[in-house]
């Protein structure tokens, strides 16, 4: 196989997509939108909300794991950077149709671990993200290999031409995916790579 030299991302579902030699490029939640959303999403009670701006993690509580600012002012922005995501929850419950209702017509949501509702630019996504970085080094869908577990993946999965669900993944991942490998911590991906493409 011949290699293709590759060290692009596509971050945050796809929101911001960084490749070598190009300008970091991205999906931020307009302004406005940020706004309106916050403040109906701050009527809610006992909700965790953090929002996503580039290297920072604002949130109302503290999130030892994302190293998030606590900020207490919601809905009020602590930053006049881009905001690449809103991220709400309550503790034990999948809010997510709940905060559907509340999105402006420029964004949608999805769920995350079970309960963590990921609210995003509509044009943020993964499948945007792995397009740009495929087109930036001459690779078809057709010619690319997917992995995922989660339902962000789903759509990339489907679109490319090897869709890969580690054994993990939920269900729909599952579902959608060519092949199922052993989960992440088996090296599922690894195994497959080699078995695949090393040999």
């Amino acid at each position: 196989h011949k290699q293709v030299h590759f060290d692009a991302m596509a971050v945050m579902n796809g929101a911001g997509v960084s490749i070598p030699g190009h300008e970091a490029e991205g999906y931020p939640i307009a302004r406005k939108s940020v706004i309106e959303i916050l403040e109906r999403l701050c009527e809610l009670p006992d909700i965790i909300l953090s929002l996503e701006c580039g290297n920072e993690v604002y949130a109302n509580v503290e999130i030892p794991i994302w190293n998030a600012i606590v900020f207490h002012e919601f809905p009020k922005l602590p930053t006049a950077g881009p905001i690449y995501k809103i991220l709400v929850s309550r503790e034990n419950e999948n809010i997510g149709s709940l905060v559907e209702t509340l999105l402006t017509e420029d964004t949608y949501c999805t769920v995350a671990n079970g309960n963590l509702v990921q609210i995003m630019n509509k044009k943020a996504t993964k499948w945007n993200g792995i397009q740009m970085m495929l087109r930036s080094c001459n690779v078809s869908p057709e010619q690319a290999v997917y992995f995922g577990d989660d339902n962000d993946d789903i759509e990339p999965l489907k679109q490319c031409g090897t869709g890969v669900a580690v054994g993990n993944a939920i269900d729909e991942v599952k579902e959608a995916a060519d092949v199922v490998v052993e989960s992440n911590d088996e090296d599922g991906v690894a195994k497959w790579i080699e078995r695949n493409l090393l040999e």
